[in-house]
């Protein structure tokens, strides 16, 4: 699953998963407490930083990844990748915080945020261009999904449990697994296939470098880890 991949960008890739469902899950546990405009700023921030999470962690492992050096990323998909990430997190987060966190609510939200985790990696993987076609393997989709969702309810169900500190730890570390779980089952089952001369692809529309990709990359990790931070200050009303 990791041959060819660079060990230390994979490792970095996890940590920036689990940092970012730490504060994402950290934020969320204050909904209910929380009356009001305060709920919804809550929400958005916790799905902001889940979504931000998801999203770094995904571009930090295609990083690492053994992918053609000419490789470009279209800037649509990619933000289109982030819109769709926020958007099913932000939706997954309301079922599991407003209301009574019934079974059949976390697997309803389990199963959209999985999914959600594997429309954003695959809406990337749509942003790569260059003289190169990509094929997957289907079993490996079907599977990169199984572990998304099953590790996503593992993180909801640690989240909705009574141990405050232990819940964060758990949850995070639940989804750092499913994020990355999903990615890299998935790069498991990818191929690239070198274009004949006729058939050079060539990139559409605005498209941006590897080297872009990981100043942005770096800048979103400093957020990420900025928010970790201050999750961890002490508030006083507690």
């Amino acid at each position: 699953m990791f041959e060819g991949h660079d060990p230390y960008l994979v490792a970095l890739s996890v940590v920036i998963a689990i940092l970012g469902g730490y504060t994402g899950f950290g934020l969320a546990a204050r909904i209910r407490g929380t009356p009001g405009v305060s709920r919804r700023v809550l929400l958005a921030g916790a799905a902001a930083f889940l979504a931000v999470g998801i999203w770094t962690m995904h571009f930090v492992g295609m990083l690492a990844a053994p992918i053609p050096a000419d490789t470009v990323y279209l800037v649509l998909p990619t933000i289109v990748s982030f819109l769709i990430c926020a958007l099913v997190v932000g939706i997954s987060l309301f079922f599991v915080s407003i209301g009574e966190p019934s079974l059949r609510r976390v697997i309803s939200s389990a199963v959209l945020l999985g999914a959600g985790i594997a429309s954003m990696h695959y809406v990337g993987i749509h942003g790569l261009a260059g003289d190169f076609a990509i094929a997957h393997d289907n079993a490996m989709i079907f599977l990169s999904v199984l572990v998304a969702i099953v590790a996503a309810y593992g993180g909801l169900r640690a989240f909705l449990a009574r141990q405050d500190g232990i819940r964060l730890i758990v949850s995070s570390i639940a989804f750092g697994f499913a994020v990355s779980g999903m990615h890299y089952t998935a790069m498991a089952g990818m191929h690239f296939a070198a274009l004949s001369g006729e058939a050079h692809h060539h990139a559409g529309g605005l498209a941006a470098s590897q080297q872009i990709l990981s100043v942005v990359a770096a800048s979103l990790k400093i957020i990420i880890a900025a928010g970790f931070l201050l999750s961890l200050v002490p508030d006083p009303r507690r």
